[in-house]
């Protein structure tokens, strides 16, 4: 199983590399038979890391591979346009904010600026955390089509995170859809015991959510609906300058 992988992956990178192949050419670059070369193509192809337009045309580059290269390439660029806001979010509401990518099923925190409240979170304990259980996760989830929501969560199975995170899929439905009518996202607990979270997510010129904000507190400071309409409405403005650097920077 192991030696199958590293093939897949193997495969992966070398259309990558040349653009397209043909199922002969994997099957000589891998010195495999052309069988075993045709199940690791379909492998790749069906998990969306390859695609294939012809029926016996050569592979190239899938969706999944080009969005996860995307996703990677707009971690790196964010901070150095938008850190500057971020720590005027973290000066201008004394709590601890991030800034976050989506990388496949998961957020990576970029960039965090601490609060300078008494009583603050510090950095994430987790620079990965599984999106679904966060704050971020969901802002940016919210902002997927139904297709790419769907290639991300095949099988919809959901990680548990913590005892309160959502494992249900129509659950997790119900609460992107809130997100969408707010144009904002909340957890209490599910990444982290005792600790809260708001979240916006970040668009681009053309509409299309490339990052989110996300703003940490102990969880008294969010255990009401008020405490959270009060700061998404202290978080717009920040949010709203983050999008014009990026509308400006033509940034996608």
């Amino acid at each position: 199983m192991l030696q199958t992988a590293e093939r897949a992956l193997h495969v992966v990178r070398l259309v990558a590399s040349r653009g397209e192949m043909t199922l002969t050419e994997v099957a000589g670059a891998l010195q495999v038979s052309p069988s075993m070369a045709h199940r690791l193509l379909r492998t790749c192809a069906e998990a969306g890391y390859l695609d294939q337009e012809l029926r016996h045309g050569p592979y190239t580059v899938g969706p999944v591979l080009r969005q996860v290269t995307a996703d990677v390439t707009r971690g790196s660029t964010l901070p150095a346009l938008l850190g500057g806001v971020l720590r005027q979010v973290a000066e201008g509401l004394l709590e601890t904010t991030s800034l976050a990518v989506l990388e496949g099923r998961n957020i990576r925190f970029v960039l965090t600026e601490e609060g300078t409240h008494l009583v603050r979170i510090a950095r994430p304990v987790r620079t990965v955390t599984p999106a679904h259980a966060t704050a971020a996760g969901r802002a940016m989830l919210a902002g997927l089509s139904d297709d790419d929501l769907a290639s991300r969560y095949q099988g919809r199975d959901l990680e548990t995170v913590q005892p309160g995170t959502i494992q249900d899929w129509s659950q997790l439905e119900a609460e992107l859809t809130k997100v969408r009518n707010r144009d904002w996202a909340i957890q209490v607990g599910e990444a982290q015991p005792g600790v809260a979270a708001l979240a916006m997510p970040i668009r681009d010129g053309f509409g299309q959510t490339v990052a989110a904000v996300t703003v940490t507190v102990p969880y008294l400071r969010l255990s009401r609906s008020e405490d959270a309409r009060s700061l998404a409405r202290r978080l717009r403005p920040f949010v709203d300058q983050m999008e014009r650097r990026l509308t400006a920077a033509g940034v996608r």
